[in-house]
């Protein structure tokens, strides 16, 4: 079954590594939502205020409940961004036989594999595309109120159809940094997926989507990503994976191999002598 482990952010809850110091609230109208979701469960988990939505808010982001869907909000948004949730699933009516043969990152993935970490979860996505492969996925994310809307779409996900709830039982959150944790799993992992923070482009013609400016502005950027890369490294049994833009360079150089898709690729470093498959 899906979990997640919650550690307490305090009132200030920027991400470890980020540089930016985001005070968040808890929203409510009701203490028990519709959709089953504990609001003062979830304050005191967190360490954050429980404040009405109604009037001024004294902070800059909100987690709030909206149609049974737990999001995270500008508390006073100025360029139309909307709310943000963890909705995970099949992406436009795919099926999931055959992702093996089109997808890129099933092919840097590898078979056959038992366990991948992700080690930078964020909302899940890539963690669901990986677990509808087949393998268990130990989904490790640093941010708790990351982590926090993350779970909630994997309870919502289990309410989904049949196969939809077999893939996410096969995923674990795990609220922790994954340069800590990634040495002591035992056993360890056959693959660690890495998907950091993407650098931004010089000249960009659109915004990014509005996911990702969430997540940038609430967590900031991953300028850890090469320490991750070196632990993942030598603690996996068989490659780390990193996904990068198609404009950016190799997180290391000299990659194994490298799968490309229409935006992004995976860059495969196979590890202590496995072969590629």
């Amino acid at each position: 079954m899906s979990t997640v482990k919650l550690q307490s952010p305090g009132a200030l809850a920027p991400d470890s590594n980020s540089h930016t110091s985001s005070r968040v609230v808890v929203c409510r109208d009701d203490e028990i939502t519709p959709g089953g979701i504990d609001l003062i469960g979830l304050s005191e988990g967190l360490a954050l205020p429980l404040v009405d939505c109604t009037g001024d808010i004294d902070a800059d982001w909100m987690l709030c409940v909206i149609d049974g869907r737990l999001m995270i909000r500008w508390a006073h948004p100025s360029d139309g961004s909307g709310p943000v949730c963890a909705t995970l699933g099949p992406v436009g009516g795919r099926r999931f036989a055959g992702l093996y043969r089109h997808q890129p990152l099933a092919k840097a993935i590898g078979r056959p594999v038992t366990t991948v970490v992700d080690a930078t979860a964020g909302l899940g996505q890539d963690s669901f595309l990986i677990a509808s492969y087949g393998p268990r996925v130990i989904a490790m994310e640093r941010s708790p109120i990351i982590a926090a809307l993350l779970s909630d779409g994997l309870r919502r996900s289990r309410e989904q159809h049949a196969t939809t709830a077999r893939i996410v039982g096969r995923i674990e959150v795990q609220q922790i940094d994954a340069q800590l944790a990634l040495p002591l799993l035992r056993p360890p992992p056959d693959v660690v997926y890495i998907d950091p923070m993407f650098p931004p482009k010089r000249r960009q013609s659109a915004l990014a989507k509005k996911e990702i400016r969430t997540l940038r502005a609430l967590v900031g950027d991953d300028t850890d990503a090469h320490p991750l890369l070196e632990i993942a490294r030598a603690v996996a049994r068989r490659r780390v994976v990193v996904k990068r833009p198609d404009h950016a360079p190799p997180l290391a150089p000299n990659p194994t191999v490298s799968h490309k898709g229409k935006l992004v690729r995976y860059d495969v470093y196979v590890t202590k002598g496995a072969a590629v498959k």
